[in-house]
């Protein structure tokens, strides 16, 4: 009898176990069953179609510069922190010319990951010879997903600096480039650029810069440029900031990835209150050897081959936003409230400015431009959100479109092509066709 209570009081002890253990383990994410959000608003925009991010059609999304896979696919990935419904943050895959979903990305975006795997993205970028592989990175790692199969590649493990707003990742056609710091955090010591093979995932350190000052550093990763010798040129800027002083300064590079050796640095080219910028994108060339540089509070020109300053904007206050450039013009947006103005490439003179349209300062948002139109979200009464469209030579007003459900924000995108122009709801995305927008 007493051995028969012994086992009768192990096994349930056992199962008290058990069953604390399982409570513990992480709830599957439910999916919401709401209906699809129904059109309510008058609107000229000519609607190609539309497809929600999430099965359920629950909105609460904030997602990423879209971009295009293979040429044939949209790729949108949801960001940030995971909403109320404690939806797991991942990516979605469609058609661009119909809508569908890929027949590999079936499941909501955030299926892709365990739910405990990603709290949030902090990146989405898709490389490869053909744009079939897609990166998405969230500081503590850098993933890469096959766009054919929907499978997981690789996983390359990297402690990235955690400060708000840093960027974390630029991609080529065959690699990701990313900046880490040690025990990845901004650091007073040094910051390491690495770039991984898109395809292996095999991490390669490329240089390692030192602090100096006191000041916290990080690089800021690059773009890359191929010359006519076939050298990969990197250009890439670093963020220094003192922020017992609040003083900053940045500083701009060129590397040459083949000879792996530095071809010139330019430090301090700018200095402000804080430094460069927390959301500087990469430099980018244009025409007559000239480099383009955003940062905190000014868009800098330098001579790509030796470093050299060409010209200099005034004080714009926060143009850390992404420029669009566009035949020989930069359209930046700028200051806050956040206007709207147009730049000689070549010279640094302004050529328009727009103080009314007060267009939406969404870092890493993007502008686009169809048949002499400039396209972007802008804000309207009452915090609504628009597709706005203004005359690339005059920066004058055209129109503007909160669509029929009410809410346009963050990029859009523009098919050359087709004329089709894809942007965001809020809960999904729209593609629109411009050659009938808007509509008679």
């Amino acid at each position: 009898m007493f051995m028969k209570r012994l086992f009768n009081f192990i096994l349930f002890f056992q199962l008290l176990l058990m069953t604390g253990a399982c409570q513990k383990q992480p709830l599957p994410h439910k999916q919401l069953k709401l209906p699809v959000p129904q059109p309510k608003f008058p609107t000229n925009l000519e609607l190609v179609w539309l497809s929600p991010l999430c099965l359920d059609s629950a909105g609460g999304s904030t997602i990423w510069n879209f971009q295009v896979a293979n040429g044939q696919y949209i790729v949108v990935a949801n960001i940030y922190d995971r909403d109320e419904g404690d939806r797991p943050r991942g990516i979605g895959v469609y058609n661009m010319q119909t809508g569908k979903r890929h027949s590999a990305w079936q499941n909501d975006p955030g299926g892709i990951f365990a739910i405990t795997e990603v709290e949030e993205l902090d990146d989405c970028k898709t490389a490869g010879k053909n744009k079939d592989v897609i990166l998405i990175y969230n500081q503590r790692a850098l993933f890469g997903y096959s766009l054919h199969s929907g499978q997981r590649l690789w996983t390359a493990t990297i402690k990235s600096p955690t400060s708000m707003g840093i960027p974390k990742m630029s991609a080529d056609e065959n690699y990701a480039y990313i900046s880490y710091t040690p025990n990845g955090i901004i650091s007073n010591s040094w910051s390491r650029l690495a770039n991984v093979d898109v395809y292996s995932g095999k991490k390669t350190d490329i240089l390692t810069l030192y602090a100096e000052d006191n000041y916290s550093f990080c690089i800021n990763p690059p773009s890359s440029y191929v010359v006519s010798n076939g050298d990969t040129l990197l250009f890439f800027t670093t963020d220094c900031g003192n922020y017992d002083t609040h003083h900053g300064r940045g500083s701009a590079y060129c590397y040459n990835l083949t000879q792996k050796q530095m071809v010139w640095e330019h430090k301090q080219f700018t200095t402000t209150d804080m430094g460069a910028s927390s959301f500087n994108p990469p430099p980018f060339v244009i025409e007559n050897d000239k480099l383009i540089i955003t940062t905190r509070k000014q868009i800098t020109c330098l001579n790509k081959n030796t470093g050299d300053l060409i010209w200099q904007s005034g004080e714009l206050g926060l143009a850390d936003r992404p420029p669009l450039y566009w035949e020989g013009k930069l359209y930046i947006r700028s200051g806050d409230p956040c206007i709207l103005m147009c730049l000689d490439a070549q010279t640094g003179l302004q050529l328009w400015k727009n103080t009314k349209i007060n267009p939406i300062p969404a870092p890493d948002g993007r502008m686009a431009i169809y048949k002499d139109k400039l396209y972007f979200s802008a804000w309207g009464d009452n915090a609504t959100h628009h597709l706005a469209c203004v005359d690339i030579n005059t920066g004058r007003e055209l129109w503007r479109d909160r669509g029929a459900w009410g809410n346009i924000v963050c990029d859009v995108l523009i098919d050359q092509k087709t004329g089709y122009l894809y942007c965001y709801t809020g809960w999904g995305t729209m593609c629109i066709d411009l050659n009938k927008t808007p509509k008679k």
